[in-house]
C-alpha cells in the first residue's frame, strides 16, 4: 500500500514494468524543491532479478519531534525550535525568520527542510495589504511560486540558513524516497514532477523535471509511482490520473499512462495503489437522471504505458460523497443523503470487486481511520454538521459492519461547534497504544463573538468510547499528540505541554507563544487563523473578514444568518 508511515519490510520479485533491480531502504518524506530543469544522473543498473526492499513512506507536516526537539513550520514566522528534552518545562529555543507562508518541513540528519509559499499575501484568495513594516517586512515573499530553505539546525539555539531552492510553480504534494525528494505541483495550466537529491541536504542536486499538460490537485504515491490527479478540462465531471514512474533510486522519473477517471474525488484518500491494481472511488453526476453515482474503480496498472480498467462497482446513486479509505483488501466508503451509509468493500480480486456489508447511521464521517478489525470515523453527528462525532466501528465482520460507540462534542447551541479534524485529517490524534483519541474543537460564542480552541480527550476501548476532559488552548488546535507520557498541542499561534495523569482533569505543564496576536494584528491577519473554523472553503477577504462557504449543509444556515462571513474574534481590536 501506498502513502504509509511505518517501517515495513517486502521482498517482492520485480515486475515487467520495474525494468531495473533495486536493492534500497528507503524513507519518503514531504518536501519541496528546485528550479526546474536539472541535471541527469547515470542510468539505473539493469534488472538482475534481485529482490526488493520496499520502502517506507512517510509525509512532511507541519511539527516534527526528533530527539526531544520540536521543529516547526510556522505559518506566520517561519522555523520555530522547542527544546522539550524535559517535557515537564518545554522553553522556546532558536527560530529562524522566513520569508513567505511556511507549509510543512522535514529533518534530516542535522538540517531542517522548510517548504514556503509566495501566497503569503493571500487570505481566503485574495491580496491581504502587508503595509506595516514590524510584520510585513519579515514575511512578504520576495520570491514566485514555492521554496525550499535548508537549515542548519545542529545549535538548536542559533539555525543558520545552509541554501535555498525553489520551484516556480505552486507545489501541491511533497514526498521523500531514501534519497530522493519528490515535488508535485502546477504552473499554470501544466503539472510539474520534480525529483532532487538530497544525500546531502547542504548541496541538494536536482536530478530530474518532468513538465506535462493537465491539472494536479493532490498526490497518492505507492512504492513504484507517484499518481497525480486533478480535474480532466477536456471532459467534464471526469478526473484525470497521470503515473509518474519513480522505481529509480536515483531519482529518474518518468512520465508513463494517463488514463480519465469518471467522476471526481475529493482528496487523496479517495484512491490507492496495491501492487499491480489502482483503486479509486469517485462522485459523478449522471445528467441522464439527474442523481449523482458513487462508484468503485479497478485498474491494472502492470503496464504503466497501457494502464487499463478491471472493474467497476456502483456503490449507490443519489448519495453524496463523504469520505473513502483503503486498508489492503478492504475498502470503506461513507456517503451522505440525511444518513450516513458506510459500505464495506471486497477488494481481494480487484477484477471483482464486491460490496461486503453496509450499515445506516445517523450523520456521516469526513475521515476514516482503519485499525484492524476496528473502524473510527470521525464527522459530524447529524446532517446539519453542527457538532462533531467519534464513532467506533466492528468491521471484523465484513459482511456485517456494527456500530460499537458514537461520542458527539454537543453545543448549548446549534451552530456552534466545528473540529479541524473535519477539513485536516492530520490534526485528529488516534493512539490506539495509549487507548485514547484527540479531538480538536472550537466553540464559537453568540453572545462575546469569540472562539474557545481545545482538544477533548477521548478514552477508546475495543468497544467503547468515553468522553474525558478537555484542554483549552490558543487557537485552532492543528496538531497533538503524547512525548515522554506528556500531552502537547500545536496551533499557529501557541505551543502547550500538559500532565494527563488525570484524564478528567489535565493540568497545563507550560503554553509557549509562537506568535503574538498584536502581531497578527499588526499584519492584518487574525481574522485569517480563523478561516478553517466551520470546514468550509475560504472563498474571499472583504473590510477585515475571511468569509467561507462550507461544502456541508450547515454552512447554508451559516450563510443566512451571516452573510457569508466568519465571526470575528473578539480580542485586541475587534
Amino acid at each position: 500500500m501506498g502513502d504509509q508511515s511505518m517501517w515495513y519490510v517486502r521482498a517482492r520479485s520485480m515486475s515487467a514494468r520495474n525494468g531495473l533491480a533495486i536493492l534500497a531502504a528507503s524513507v519518503i518524506l514531504a518536501t519541496t524543491g528546485c528550479e526546474l530543469g536539472g541535471g541527469g544522473t547515470t542510468a539505473p543498473p539493469a534488472d538482475d532479478g534481485a529482490v526488493t526492499v520496499a520502502r517506507e513512506i512517510e509525509e512532511a507536516d507541519i511539527v516534527k519531534l526528533v530527539d526531544g526537539y520540536f521543529y516547526i513550520s510556522n505559518p506566520y514566522t517561519g522555523l520555530r525550535i522547542i527544546d522539550a528534552t524535559n517535557m515537564a518545562a518545554p522553553v522556546l529555543a532558536g527560530s529562524f525568520i522566513l520569508r513567505g507562508r511556511g507549509i510543512e518541513l522535514i529533518v534530516r540528519d542535522q538540517y531542517a527542510l522548510v517548504l514556503t509559499a509566495a501566497d503569503f499575501g493571500f487570505c481566503a484568495g485574495e491580496p491581504v495589504d502587508f503595509d506595516d513594516p514590524v510584520f510585513g517586512d519579515v514575511t512578504a515573499p520576495d520570491y514566485n511560486g514555492t521554496r525550499l530553505w535548508v537549515i542548519d539546525v545542529s545549535d538548536k539555539n542559533e539555525p543558520n540558513l545552509v541554501a535555498t531552492v525553489s520551484l516556480e510553480g505552486t507545489v501541491v504534494g511533497t514526498r521523500r524516497v531514501g534519497d530522493i525528494l519528490y515535488a508535485a505541483g502546477t504552473i499554470g495550466s501544466t503539472t510539474f514532477v520534480t525529483s532532487m537529491d538530497i544525500t546531502d541536504p547542504a548541496n541538494i542536486r536536482v536530478v530530474e523535471s518532468l513538465r506535462f499538460g493537465g491539472d494536479a490537485e493532490e498526490i497518492h504515491v505507492s512504492q513504484e509511482a507517484i499518481f497525480l490527479f486533478g480535474d480532466d478540462a477536456t471532459q467534464a465531471d471526469t478526473t484525470r490520473i497521470t503515473y509518474v514512474d519513480i522505481t529509480s533510486t536515483n531519482g529518474l522519473i518518468e512520465k508513463r499512462d494517463s488514463f480519465r477517471v469518471p467522476g471526481q474525488v475529493g482528496n487523496r484518500f479517495h484512491m490507492d495503489a496495491d501492487g499491480d491494481a489502482f483503486r479509486i472511488v469517485t462522485e459523478e453526476f449522471d445528467r441522464d437522471t439527474f442523481t449523482t453515482v458513487v462508484a468503485l474503480y479497478t485498474y491494472d496498472v502492470s503496464d504503466p504505458d497501457n494502464v487499463t480498467r478491471l472493474a467497476e462497482l456502483p456503490i449507490v446513486t443519489r448519495e453524496s460523497l463523504r469520505s473513502v479509505r483503503f486498508d489492503g483488501p478492504r475498502g470503506y466508503v461513507v456517503t451522505f443523503q440525511g444518513v450516513d451509509p458506510l459500505f464495506v468493500l471486497d477488494l481481494t480480486d480487484p477484477a471483482d470487486p464486491q460490496v461486503s456489508g453496509e450499515l445506516t447511521v445517523p450523520g456521516f464521517s469526513t475521515h476514516l481511520v482503519p485499525m484492524g478489525d476496528r473502524l473510527i470515523g470521525v464527522g459530524f453527528a447529524s446532517g446539519a454538521g453542527f457538532e462533531p462525532a467519534v464513532s467506533l466501528y466492528d468491521v471484523s465482520d465484513p459482511s456485517n459492519p456494527r456500530q460499537l460507540s458514537r461520542l458527539v462534542v454537543e453545543s448549548l447551541n446549534r451552530i456552534s461547534v466545528s473540529s479541524e479534524a473535519t477539513v485536516d485529517e492530520k490534526a485528529l490524534g488516534v493512539l490506539p497504544d495509549f487507548g485514547i483519541i484527540l479531538l480538536p474543537y472550537a466553540v464559537f460564542d453568540r453572545e462575546t463573538g469569540s472562539f474557545t480552541d481545545g482538544l477533548q480527550l477521548i478514552q477508546i476501548t475495543d468497544t467503547n468510547l468515553r468522553e474525558r476532559g478537555r484542554i483549552e488552548h490558543d487557537g485552532i488546535v492543528r496538531r497533538s499528540g503524547i512525548s515522554d507520557g506528556r500531552l502537547w498541542l500545536l496551533s499557529d499561534l501557541a505551543f502547550a505541554a500538559v500532565n494527563t495523569i488525570d484524564l478528567d482533569a489535565p493540568a497545563s505543564l507550560a503554553d509557549l507563544t509562537l506568535v503574538s496576536e498584536q502581531e497578527l494584528l499588526d499584519a492584518g491577519l487574525l481574522d485569517c487563523v480563523d478561516s478553517a473554523r466551520l470546514t468550509g472553503t475560504p472563498i474571499f477577504f472583504d473590510a477585515g473578514f475571511c468569509g467561507t462557504v462550507a461544502p456541508f449543509p450547515f454552512a447554508f444556515a451559516f450563510v443566512a444568518m451571516y452573510g457569508l462571513r466568519v465571526m470575528r474574534r473578539s480580542r485586541g481590536q475587534r
